[in-house]
């Protein structure tokens, strides 16, 4: 097995108040360099002043994967991990279990020199879990997947639990950090519960219609009943930005953010939102 080394940063990361501009997030990317720049690009962003945070899986399936690593610093463009980056860093550390990582796009990253496959595994390596970004209403939460028991006291108290043996170089197969990993990269009840709460309802289906259609339209509000809500209100952040299941617009229900919207197909375009508009 390989031994990667790096400067982990905390595997939650606190993100302070941006004075300067806007904070951008985006769902999965997924290799799509051309894509996100494009519409960064109709956004008018500032690379001087806003910044722009990804909900991982950041790489596989489009032809751009290098580049979106080479993009993500974690000053102006920052990233948590996602399941494909996971599966990535598992591939290099030990090629026998790559079939994972290869079935789902990940062809690319095998095709390169094992140095260029050390440096890109050792800096997804790297990257936080979770991050908290501060703005005016409150901490705003990003993490790839889910958020197990609706809690962010309880993303923050699975992610201290593994913080020690991820930074010091355990495998993904570590039981805390497997747990961690089926819960917050993996996971995908919460996205599950909006599509029976909501996205399977015919009249729903023609609203999402009839807002993907309107133009400069933002995200699609999902609107029920207390009960209905609930799981998305999640305790102890202002809202949480997620990705890893497709849904077919930019959504929020109660305080959760789905964004993963890009396949590639025409018309498709990356879910991208603005957390600290005022």
């Amino acid at each position: 097995m390989a031994v990667l080394r790096g400067s982990p940063v905390s595997t939650l990361l606190k993100v302070g108040l941006n004075t300067t501009g806007r904070d951008f997030v985006v769902g999965d990317v997924h290799g799509h360099f051309s894509q996100l720049q494009h519409q960064l690009k109709l956004l008018q962003f500032d690379g001087n002043s806003d910044r722009l945070f990804c909900v991982g899986d950041v790489v596989d399936r489009g032809e751009e994967s290098e580049a979106m690593l080479e993009l993500v610093d974690q000053r102006r463009c920052f990233s948590v991990l996602g399941n494909h980056e996971a599966m990535m860093i598992a591939g290099f550390e030990k090629p026998e279990d790559a079939g994972l990582h290869l079935s789902n796009g990940g062809e690319w990253f095998y095709r390169l020199p094992r140095t260029r496959q050390q440096r890109y595994a050792e800096q997804a390596r790297t990257w936080p879990w979770a991050i908290e970004i501060e703005t005016s209403r409150g901490p705003v939460g990003l993490v790839h997947a889910n958020v197990p028991q609706s809690s962010w006291h309880e993303v923050s108290k699975q992610l201290q639990a593994m913080a020690a043996d991820w930074q010091a170089g355990a495998p993904l197969t570590s039981h805390a950090i497997e747990y961690a990993a089926q819960n917050l990269l993996w996971n995908r009840t919460l996205v599950l519960r909006l599509y029976s709460e909501f996205l399977e309802s015919e009249a729903n289906k023609r609203r999402i219609v009839a807002h993907w259609q309107s133009p400069g339209s933002d995200e699609w509000v999902a609107q029920g009943t207390v009960s209905q809500l609930a799981p998305f209100d999640i305790e102890g952040v202002a809202g949480v930005c997620m990705g890893h299941t497709y849904v077919p617009v930019p959504i929020r229900a109660g305080r959760c953010h789905f964004l993963d919207t890009y396949r590639g197909d025409p018309g498709e375009a990356l879910g991208i939102i603005c957390i600290n508009a005022s």
